[in-house]
Parts: C-alpha cells; structure tokens; sequence
C-alpha cells in the first residue's frame, strides 16, 4: 500500500498535522489508489493480499466519523463521481469471492451450528446490524398474524448466508433465501445442510426483480443487491401488504454499498417506518424498514 496509512481515531486518514482539507484530499488519494490498483488486478479473491490489504484499510476508513462537510466534498470529487460505480463493482466481486470462501470453510468444520458462525471474522458486525433489524422488525410486525406465520425471504444471500442464519438461530425465525446466482445458491445450501438448518432456511433461485413476493408479508433486501429499485417495484406488485427491511448505505459508507435514493421512494408508494443506526467502527450497512401505501403523496 506504499504512502497510504489508515486510522480510526480521526475523521479521515492522519498522517500528521494536516488541515481538514488536507485530510479530505488524503482521503480521495487513498479512494484513487485503491480504485485503480482494484481494476488492475486479475485476482481479486482473499488469495490476494493487495486485495486484502486495499480492502481492509478502506473499511477501517469507512466505519470512521465524519462531518457532514467532509462527506459532501469526498462524494462530489469529480474522479469519485465518475468511478464510483466501478469501484462498487470490484468491491462488490470481492466481498462474493470471500462469502465464498468462508462459505466453503465453514462446511469443513464441525460443531453445533451457532459455534461454527460465531467464528466468523466480521460476526460482530452481523449481530449488531441483524438484532438492531430484529428489534425494529418486531415492534412493525402486523397484528393479524399473517406476518407471523409466514417465513421472511432474503432476497441477495449469497454464498454466505450469514445474516439469515442470524435470523434463524437469534430471532426464531424460518427464512427463506433467494439467490440468483447459481454458485452462490449451491454454496448456501450446502453450508446450511452441514450445519443442519436447511429445514429453517432454505434457498431458491431466482432474480429479486422477477420474483412473486404474494406469499411472504416480510422481505428483506442485501446491501449487496443491486437492483434495488426494481426489486422494491416488484414487492410492490405482488406483495399485498410488504413490510420491507432493505439494507442501504449512508454518508461515506455510499463509496462502497449502493444507496436507496430516499427522496423518491414517497413518490414510488413507500413510508420509511424506521431505520437502524450503525454502530460506529462496527457496522457499515442502515436498514430502512418501508411500507407500500396504496395512494404516495407526490412531491416536487
């Protein structure tokens, strides 16, 4: 990583006794750097330590505080603009290829299921964010136990389907995963069925997009879907009564995930109900919880 130095005691990257400008300049240096480096490499796996090593400076960056000012100037750099899509991308990529991995991992280990997802790197973060979702999940939930009965569905797992398992195992709950990549799918069910949950969470496959939500009332959305607008039209066609819990990204955090346009989804028939704040040098994602409502009040 050469010149490039990372803390999470300040706002932005210290390297010294820099003016807060200076630290907003360091910080989209850092952005560049890590951009181009990504979109030279061929193997963006966790085999690659310049990988890992890009990753990981970035995610201490990003679980970091910031002013609001300092947000406005990174995300409005010209070069941050115009690359911030592919970088996504590449990030995107290299979060599947260690879902993967840990995935395939975790099915070689043996022990009750709760001791083999506990050992995850990043389990704290997965705790913080799903109990936070339960909390707000369980004080929106429908009073005519149509709700309660039908199972969630996860719409993104991914190879890895942490967050459901989560959902199972802490919160009680079945959970249906719908994976639209074929190897992320056949991963999943595989690590479910070593740990003995494929009766509890189960996976489909199938595009989010396309999918016939009139059978679940509880739906989630992944950080990692990028579809997101055309998922939440599809819930909104075919689901009766959705309460949605999809995963965004707020402030710096935007670099990495994609975000949910707030000030449209009033005008496409959602009510934001409530939303999860993510721990600071924790938890990257916020879940906005939404309701479909029959007749949005247009705004200009």
């Amino acid at each position: 990583m050469g010149k490039m130095k990372a803390s999470s005691t300040g706002s932005i990257i210290h390297t010294g006794n820099e003016s807060g400008m200076q630290r907003v300049d360091s910080f989209i240096a850092f952005i560049r750097e890590a951009n181009e480096l990504l979109q030279k490499e061929t193997d963006i796996s966790p085999a690659n330590p310049l990988v890992t090593d890009i990753i990981s400076h970035l995610l201490l960056q990003l679980r970091s505080r910031y002013v609001p000012e300092e947000v406005q100037v990174v995300l409005n750099n010209e070069y941050i603009r115009m690359n911030q899509q592919r970088l996504q991308d590449k990030l995107s990529e290299a979060e599947f290829l260690v879902e993967l991995r840990d995935s395939r991992h975790f099915c070689n280990l043996e022990g009750p299921a709760l001791d083999i997802v506990t050992s995850l790197p990043n389990w704290n973060s997965y705790i913080s964010l799903v109990s936070q979702e339960l909390h707000i999940l369980r004080q929106f939930i429908r009073q005519d136990g149509h709700a309660k009965k039908s199972p969630i569905i996860f719409v993104g797992s991914g190879p890895m389907p942490i967050s459901p398992i989560i959902l199972h195992l802490i919160g009680g709950e079945e959970v249906v995963c719908l994976e639209m990549d074929s190897v992320a799918y056949d991963a999943s069910c595989k690590l479910l069925e070593h740990l003995s949950l494929e009766d509890k969470v189960t996976v489909v496959m199938g595009n989010g997009s396309e999918f016939d939500y009139s059978s679940y009332s509880r739906i989630f959305v992944a950080s990692l879907v990028r579809n997101k607008q055309a998922v939440l039209e599809q819930i909104s066609r075919t689901s009766g009564d959705p309460l949605v819990a999809v995963r965004t990204a707020e402030g710096m955090k935007r670099i990495m995930y994609e975000a949910i346009d707030e000030s449209q989804l009033n005008k496409q028939g959602w009510r934001i109900l409530g939303r999860t704040c993510p721990e600071e040098n924790l938890v990257i994602n916020s879940t906005l919880f939404l309701e479909h409502v029959t007749h949005p009040t247009l705004t200009n």
